[in-house]
């Protein structure tokens, strides 16, 4: 049973009568008493789960709480380093099937951050690299530098899954919700799949990538005090 006590401004969580700590000795600690009764239950259920799936959610938990100054610019710097490889900005051949679907779904989500955030992607056809306009990097460090560490682990997490900072800016703005955000990053092994039919193992791989998104979504829930 996970118990719940308050040191002065923050609610901490007791495991077998210990402070529930990270591995580089952070306490896990939380200022708001719903989000602290909430994560206690998701706690609970994911140590006493042997899946991997559980474990990835303590992993995220435990890394943010472990972002200090100088982790966070690191952090900072990792994301900012998928500008010019952005999942959105590499399409499928020109007037494919796929590439009109890339288009319909993924023109909509660069639209909005262009207009929100002022940036300027460049899309081509193909994996050859392309560079996007150097600004965006300065404008992308900007808004990471204004996240609380709970939102720049959320925004690093999405980011990796994805391979697209286009895509956590539209979730992070509340643009598009976790569902469609999972349909934007996985467009092209969904389409493979009904296309040419769907292989076991690529078919398990996907769920089980989305088990793990899913996880992202529910730290990002918790910690900002919304029901999962």
């Amino acid at each position: 049973m996970i118990k719940i006590i308050k040191k002065r401004k923050y609610y901490c969580f007791l495991n077998n009568n210990k402070v529930m700590k990270t591995k580089l000795n952070n306490v896990i600690e939380v200022k708001d008493e719903k989000i602290a009764n909430d994560l206690s239950k998701y706690l609970l259920l994911c140590l006493k789960s042997k899946s991997k799936i559980n474990s990835y959610f303590l992993g995220i938990l435990y890394f943010s709480f472990d972002l200090d100054k100088k982790k966070k610019y690191k952090v900072i710097e990792g994301i900012a380093s998928f500008l010019n490889t952005d999942l959105m900005c590499y399409r499928a051949e020109k007037n494919s099937e796929l590439e009109k679907i890339q288009k319909k779904i993924w023109d909509p989500l660069i639209n909005f951050v262009e207009s929100k955030y002022a940036f300027t992607f460049y899309t081509t056809s193909g994996v050859i690299p392309i560079n996007q306009e150097s600004s965006n990097r300065e404008k992308l460090i900007k808004i990471l530098s204004k996240l609380d560490r709970h939102q720049l682990t959320t925004f690093y997490y999405i980011t990796n899954f994805s391979n697209s900072n286009i895509i956590t800016l539209n979730f992070l703005a509340n643009n598009i919700n976790s569902k469609n955000t999972w349909k934007a990053m996985s467009i092209e092994e969904e389409y493979n799949l009904k296309k040419w039919g769907k292989d076991k193992e690529a078919w398990h791989r996907l769920l089980d990538k989305k088990k793990y998104f899913n996880e992202i979504i529910n730290f990002n829930l918790l910690l900002q005090n919304k029901s999962i």
